[in-house]
């Protein structure tokens, strides 16, 4: 709880140990840690950090259109302090009560800001659109959550750091250096667990049907030639019911589809688990990046088949119009809180491989307007994100509402998290699920264009969904 005329300061408490006897896997198992992102990619091997966040302090969450302090059982209706604040604000509000990191660990990443998402439905709060809809799962709209402990990976020299966080203005006072010894010494008599070998249960209870898809694809590309869009992106749902622990999906989601950005949210009443290969946007230290990605093939069965289908997809014009067009749209977004002549191409169709698909990646960066903006402005410059959009990006987010029967919720919004210096590390939630019950939610979209082929769009999004599949069912596809 907090009493915001307090002047209690905030309190930061570190040790350091050495984790080359357990993996956050492990951590995340024995003590069942609220978050953990982690990042791989295909090519390279591991990133140096892994992320856990092993028990909260608060969450600051938007549900029904209001926002809300969480805390244990106390909960407090954030506009009874400050009508004007939207959530963005109320985020950068916390975050200022956070303490400052030690110096000598200031390349250490440390979520100070809040870890969470941004649903999809945020760009209400950005445009002057709204558009009622039924929700399909059970879920906050946004939330963050700000971390009392957090364990944090350096894999480069198999190091972990523990912190131990109290904020300003809270009331209660923590011993914070005995809960970091807790931690650590719960760290030392962590033994390998291995996850059973056992198989479970899974029933597909929902699918968009086939004939959706191809008439949203059709209907779309009539929108196209009637000049009311350029490029938009509808997606289809499924829904698998299986008694498999959602901590069991991630591990053989992270083992099946390494990628630059994977994360586990533990949010008691649900769960949400991914493994995502496109930033949503990225600020560190002002320089801002988006990394687009537009353009799809299967992956080959062999190297050969492997070469042709990327020889394929780079010679192939429609994927080319739409990577081509959302790369300008990437850059026109960022052009909006950017130093004037600053945004750069600078990486351009380059291929990315996965377990199940290969993509075309472009990145774009640029520079900060620190004058004038912030992190937050960067969220409102590029959200949604066109490639789960499309172009023009407020008529295609009015389209996919007309075509949608939900609301997309989680799916194709914003997860990531916030330092204390306000610095963004965000990726779009895709290739993700939900898990609430024992049903997993999942969701996957592709971008239309005029020249799109609706039997070849729907299998895209099939061959988007096939690594969570897998990994949920435990049946290789």
């Amino acid at each position: 709880m907090f009493d915001f005329d307090s002047k209690q300061p905030a309190k930061i408490i570190v040790e350091k140990i050495i984790s080359d006897s357990f993996t956050p896997l492990l951590v995340l198992e024995n003590i069942q840690a609220k978050v953990l992102l982690e990042s791989a990619y295909q090519e390279t091997g591991k990133e140096r950090y892994s992320l856990m966040m092993l028990e909260s302090a608060f969450m600051v969450v938007k549900q029904k259109g209001r926002y809300f302090l969480k805390q244990a059982d106390f909960e407090l209706d954030l506009k009874e302090i400050d009508e004007d604040k939207k959530f963005l604000d109320w985020l950068e509000f916390f975050r200022n009560l956070a303490p400052i990191k030690p110096k000598e660990l200031e390349n250490i990443p440390l979520p100070l800001g809040g870890i969470g998402y941004l649903g999809y439905e945020f760009f209400e709060e950005i445009e002057d659109i709204s558009l009622d809809k039924p929700a399909i799962v059970d879920t906050y709209e946004c939330a963050f959550i700000f971390g009392r402990d957090f364990l944090i990976f350096d894999h480069l020299y198999d190091e972990a750091y523990i912190f131990g966080i109290s904020y300003a203005k809270e009331t209660q006072t923590f011993d914070l250096q005995n809960r970091v010894s807790q931690i650590v010494e719960k760290l030392h008599f962590l033994k390998p667990n291995p996850f059973p070998e056992k198989t479970y249960t899974a029933q597909t209870i929902s699918e968009d049907k086939h004939e959706y898809y191809i008439q949203a694809v059709e209907y779309i590309k009539k929108e196209i030639y009637a000049g009311n869009l350029l490029q938009c992106v509808p997606s289809q749902s499924m829904q698998i019911k299986t008694d498999l622990p959602p901590l069991s999906a991630y591990r053989n989601l992270r083992h099946k589809n390494p990628s630059p950005y994977m994360f586990y949210f533990d949010f008691n009443d649900f769960k949400i688990l991914g493994a995502s290969p496109e930033v949503m946007v990225k600020s560190q230290d002002s320089t801002l990046t988006l990394r687009p990605i537009a353009g799809t093939r299967p992956r080959g069965e062999t190297i050969a088949k492997d070469n042709k289908l990327q020889n394929e997809l780079l010679a192939d014009e429609k994927e080319n119009a739409e990577h081509l067009m959302l790369v300008d749209l990437g850059r026109n977004d960022l052009g909006k809180i950017a130093i004037a002549g600053s945004v750069e191409v600078v990486e351009f169709k380059r291929i990315e491989k996965y377990s199940k698909v290969m993509h075309i990646v472009s990145e774009v960066k640029a520079k900060l307007d620190t004058q004038r903006y912030s992190s937050k402005d960067a969220i409102y410059a590029t959200f949604p994100a066109g490639t789960v959009s499309g172009a023009p990006k407020i008529q295609a987010i009015k389209t996919i509402y007309k075509l949608e029967p939900h609301k997309r919720g989680v799916y194709s919004g914003l997860v990531g998290y916030f330092d204390r210096n306000g610095n963004l590390d965000s990726a779009i939630s895709i290739r993700s699920a939900v898990y609430q019950n024992g049903i997993y939610y999942l969701q996957s979209g592709g971008g239309i264009v005029y020249d799109s082929e609706s039997e070849s769009e729907y299998l895209e999004t099939k061959n988007k969904m096939l690594a969570l599949i897998e990994a949920i069912t435990q049946k290789q596809i």
